[in-house]
């Protein structure tokens, strides 16, 4: 029996089209025309359109129904509503529907639709800042109370605060439990950097970077993500180096290499796991970011940093001494790895876990059980835990398009 799969389904789970014998209608397609075209701002959605776009072009098990159907089962209902012409084009030909909406599973009971309900993804995305518009006069208001959470703000959860008159920036603050504090130094500047031995000089770019930084020196956890060419590598290495090199930690890097979604593997690598790590993706960025591999080696012969795959981390713990880990790539996590990897630290141990679970998972495994987003929705609201998702990608202009593909 064919189905109906409503927009909804379509665009959070894709692979529904391998699943079922389903059918696409017009209606249906127009509708992801228009969300295209109205929520370009919409990160996620853009992506999710994407994704669909090359699940239809791979897969052939699906039906085209371009027939544009008018409504007139009742006049009771709208007739220019998406759902309510989904209930037409059901009835007229007998097909089933696909749908977690409750209003349209009760619609179906009433034509006596057949229903298949999928299991629901109630994840709720949470970018660990809020932006909000105020006039100079009452943001001092707001920032003159600051015991009190006006802006209704979890617990280092961050907000950007512009002017409601030409949109420049006033303020960035968190709510830390107790009081709504400003991220100005005390010269009273947002972001003025810091700098290193190894790296030099560095500076955050944009709002966001300013609160990942202020995330990872105040905070034991933080996760970071964003698109490709974001600066999730940049920020994580640079401020964990900082502390490094002023305060003493050791940075301790959690990688569990993955080969990239539909690129082929070069085979057998030589030598032993550190070997093959240093051959990987993550040991080829890593030789970029220190300057090549004899800068690389000198600070693993020292002890200011190791690299461990997740394959050996069981019976590993950071101990006493300050530690910094480092979770790379991390999208590419099942929960269990990533609790896996969060007992081992101590209470001297700071963590950085960066990765982008939206459109950089490389196993369909990673997808249905991500260790990023349960990491959220366990630890969000912590007062041991901020979350940063980075919102523009500096590499280059070209790398900025390249996302839309």
């Amino acid at each position: 029996m064919k189905h109906i799969v409503d927009t909804n389904v379509l665009l959070h789970k894709p692979q529904i089209i391998e699943e079922h014998d389903v059918v696409i209608t017009s209606h249906v397609l127009r509708e992801i025309e228009e969300l295209e075209k109205k929520r370009r701002s919409d990160r996620t959605l853009m992506f999710e359109i994407r994704r669909l776009k090359r699940h239809l072009k791979e897969n052939k098990h699906h039906f085209m129904d371009l027939k544009d159907y008018k409504f007139t089962l009742t006049d009771e209902m709208d007739g220019q509503y998406v759902d309510n012409i989904l209930l037409q084009v059901a009835v007229d030909n007998g097909y089933g529907m696909i749908t977690n909406d409750v209003l349209l599973q009760e619609k179906c009971g009433l034509y006596n639709i057949p229903l298949i309900l999928v299991d629901e993804d109630h994840f709720i995305e949470h970018k660990g800042f809020k932006e909000v518009k105020f006039s100079e006069t009452q943001w001092a208001n707001v920032i003159g109370n600051p015991e009190v959470n006006s802006l209704e703000l979890m617990v280092n959860e961050y907000a950007i605060i512009n002017n409601v008159k030409d949109g420049e920036l006033l303020d960035i603050v968190k709510w830390d439990g107790l009081e709504t504090k400003s991220l100005r130094d005390k010269s009273g500047k947002l972001g003025a950097g810091f700098k290193t031995i190894l790296f030099d000089k560095f500076k955050p770019r944009d709002e966001q970077q300013i609160m990942a930084i202020d995330s990872i020196l105040s905070n034991q956890l933080t996760s970071l993500r964003g698109r490709a060419g974001s600066g999730k590598s940049l920020i994580a290495l640079n401020t964990a180096w900082h502390l490094v090199e002023k305060e003493g930690y050791k940075l301790v890097m959690f990688v569990n290499p993955t080969p990239l979604r539909e690129a082929q593997e070069l085979g057998f690598y030589k030598g032993d796991r550190r070997e093959k790590l240093m051959q990987s993706a993550v040991g080829t960025m890593l030789k970029s970011k220190f300057g090549g591999d004899a800068e690389l080696e000198k600070h693993l012969l020292y002890g200011t940093l190791d690299i461990l795959p997740f394959v050996d981390l069981r019976g590993f713990d950071t101990g006493d001494s300050k530690t910094i880990v480092w979770i790379l790539e991390a999208q590419n996590l099942t929960s269990d790895l990533m609790k896996l990897g969060l007992q081992r630290i101590s209470k001297n141990t700071k963590v950085i876990v960066d990765g982008d679970y939206f459109a950089q998972v490389d196993k369909d495994v990673y997808a249905s059980n991500n260790g990023m987003k349960r990491m959220s929705e366990v630890f969000r609201g912590n007062e041991l835990y901020g979350e940063v998702e980075l919102q523009t990608v500096h590499r280059s202009a070209l790398a900025d398009l390249a996302d839309k593909m």
